[in-house]
């Protein structure tokens, strides 16, 4: 089980992640469900006399909680909370329906789980932030964290956002595409397929799979599922994935343990384990008025403390071991490097097209890779078959460009491209792919866009306009 963020991928096969679900889930949380007597027994003794507290936080309403999107500039919800840990994270007073804003397609948001985003504390009192750093997000799916990376990092560090489950790299790659930025790429592998990248990583982000005591209020299947032998087992998958990822951070680095259940097998002893490991433990200073509980291998978040779900994490520098790997310095082969004399053709486009390296795929599609980060991109693609690298451009139609969907959405789009500001319910039925029209609007391509944030193209003709929005983005639930 991991950390419930929301996906937008349509495709998932995890229904807490799917968008539609959401009101659904907001009326479920309420609900007075029964919990496992073994975890009750567990954390009765655990927490002494604040076990009736933490009981009676379990059977309340799920805080809603977001973070906004730097890069997108978005102004909104006036009337949210803010979250001390986070300067872009915010309480909302109510869950609206996500599904029915356009902000949210636009990636001006993402809807998280509050206690989750901790992990830009440890980032900030430990590698510091808008570092030139090589992250690695290990078990990345859905995407919440690999955002709130990439964001820590701005422009200067690049990220490589992994998911081993095949179905679940979709909906993640579409989250990203929605954050908007350039220096992310996205792979699908086992942690034991990436030991030509050993000593790659100044940071390796491992929020593992685990027993999902964290989300009980949240997810009526944690609970149903969980026995003593499912910790047992995830305990053991921790371990083997934290096996592969700890060659992965180079000497002086920095891995970072998180999950989002209570136990101590999953929890401290995989710290404990780690620190036998070439590891040691870093510490960090958390203000007591956050509520985050220090344990000796980690820290706490329990719902009854935090305004936020049961989330553990902990952060270990590596001490020796792996040293840095040679980055490779050549595109992969079946790339074709962009002619120099058709170069023109991305000015107007992008805002910076000098910053980019720009290649051919065999499926012709054109992918844009940041000129001081191409070393990166390329060791991971020389190092990983399964993996998506460089900021999709679009393809060539007779000269011209057809733009993708995912420059529509990138923060590096030339700002004065045209656009048509939709109302509300114009964005929406954009969004349901339905073809939109008025007399006024520029000829040509167009961003729709909503309150300033494009949200995918138009072909504005004379007679009509065409919807280019992918079909696998579009809404499905009724206006």
């Amino acid at each position: 089980m991991k950390t419930q963020e929301a996906a937008t991928g349509f495709n998932s096969t995890n229904i807490a992640d799917h968008p539609l679900t959401f009101a659904f889930h907001f009326f479920s949380f309420s609900i007075k469900m029964p919990f496992p007597e073994p975890f009750l027994d567990r954390m009765k003794s655990d927490m002494g006399q604040e076990f009736p507290d933490f009981l009676n936080a379990l059977e309340q309403p799920a805080p809603v909680s977001i973070r906004l999107n730097p890069a997108k500039g978005l102004v909104a919800f006036s009337n949210a909370e803010p979250i001390p840990w986070h300067p872009d994270g915010h309480y909302l007073p109510e869950r609206p329906v996500f599904t029915l804003d356009p902000r949210f397609h636009a990636g001006g948001y993402y809807v998280q789980e509050a206690s989750s985003m901790l992990i830009h504390e440890a980032l900030r009192q430990t590698v510091g932030l808008g570092q030139d750093l090589k992250v690695l997000d290990l078990c990345a799916a859905p995407g919440g964290k690999s955002t709130l990376l990439v964001s820590a990092l701005g422009r200067a560090g690049f990220l490589l956002s992994n998911e081993v489950i095949q179905n679940r790299v979709g909906p993640l790659k579409m989250n990203l595409e929605k954050w908007g930025h350039a220096n992310v790429a996205v792979s699908n592998h086992d942690p034991e397929d990436f030991e030509k990248l050993a000593g790659f990583f100044d940071v390796v982000l491992v929020d593992a799979p685990c027993s999902g005591e964290g989300l009980f209020r949240k997810d009526e299947d944690a609970a149903r599922h969980w026995s003593a032998a499912s910790v047992e087992l995830c305990s053991a998958r921790q371990r083997r994935i934290l096996t592969a990822g700890l060659e992965l951070v180079q000497e002086g680095g920095i891995l970072i343990y998180s999950t989002c259940t209570f136990n101590q097998q999953e929890n401290g002893d995989n710290v404990e384990w780690l620190a036998s490991q070439g590891f040691e433990f870093v510490k960090l200073d958390l203000p007591e008025t956050w509520g985050v509980t220090e344990q000796k291998w980690g820290y706490q978040c329990y719902p009854h403390r935090v305004q936020g779900e049961g989330f553990f994490f902990a952060v270990l520098r590596k001490t020796g071991g792996s040293q840095a790997i040679k980055l490779k310095n050549n595109p992969p082969k079946d790339w074709q490097r962009f002619p120099e004399k058709q170069l023109s053709i991305f000015e107007g486009w992008l805002s910076q097209p000098s910053d980019f390296a720009f290649f051919t795929k065999p499926d012709d599609a054109i992918v844009a890779v940041p000129l001081v980060l191409a070393d990166s991109f390329f060791t991971v693609g020389a190092s990983l078959k399964r993996r998506s690298l460089g900021l999709e451009i679009g393809e060539l139609k007779k000269n011209d460009l057809v733009p993708s969907h995912t420059l529509a959405l990138a923060n590096e789009l030339h700002p004065d491209l045209p656009k048509a500001d939709l109302s509300k319910d114009q964005a929406l039925h954009f969004l349901k792919k339905e073809n939109l029209w008025e007399t006024d609007w520029q000829r040509g391509w167009t961003l729709a866009s909503f309150e300033g944030l494009p949200i995918g193209w138009m072909k504005v003709l004379d007679n009509r306009s065409n919807n280019y929005l992918p079909t696998n983005w579009r809404i499905r639930m009724d206006l």
